[in-house]
């Protein structure tokens, strides 16, 4: 077997080495690339087997866990007053106010009705706002009121009487 001799190109000496060429100082070592560690793959967890069943138990307690530290008396208390607040009444909007938007905006808009709402035009809105207007009586002003915020044929009912009731010029 033959011995070779690393000699500098310069000097054509030979070359005495003080550090190996993998400086580990440094902390990255370079290794060949047959010693490359392997990646793990992860185990995937079969819904029939009995580990899967340990695992889902697992999530379970610790999702349960979770729910009873979110629970608080703050959240209960305003839980309780959010059943009790009554909504419904609050979700009716006034359709005077709607039917005046609509003629000072010169645009059509839905009108929330008892049975679904409905969109009102310029002119019917004009024609609807003039006549509350002319109305004197306070009795008659309810009952106009009350039919706006009733159900599609009510206002239908007050949409005619208005039509028939304004004057075209």
């Amino acid at each position: 077997m033959a011995k070779w001799k690393e000699v500098s190109a310069y000097t054509g000496e030979a070359v005495e080495e003080d550090a190996p060429t993998n400086n580990a100082g440094s902390g990255a070592v370079s290794m060949p690339p047959d010693a490359m560690m392997k990646k793990k793959k992860k185990k995937l967890l079969d819904a029939r087997t009995k580990e899967y069943k340990a695992h889902q138990a697992r999530l379970e307690a610790s999702r349960k866990k979770r729910m009873e530290q979110r629970k608080s008396k703050f959240v209960e208390k305003v839980k309780e007053s959010l059943n009790d607040f009554n909504r419904e009444s609050f979700l009716t909007e006034d359709n005077l106010k709607v039917l005046r938007s609509i003629v000072q905006n010169k645009q059509n808009k839905p009108v929330k009705m008892k049975d679904g709402s409905m969109k009102v035009d310029l002119f019917t809105a004009s024609a609807i706002t003039k006549v509350y207007d002319a109305i004197q009586q306070k009795s008659n002003k309810e009952k106009f009121d009350r039919m706006l915020n009733g159900t599609k044929a009510q206002f239908m009912k007050i949409a005619d009487f208005a039509f028939k009731s304004v004057k075209m010029k």
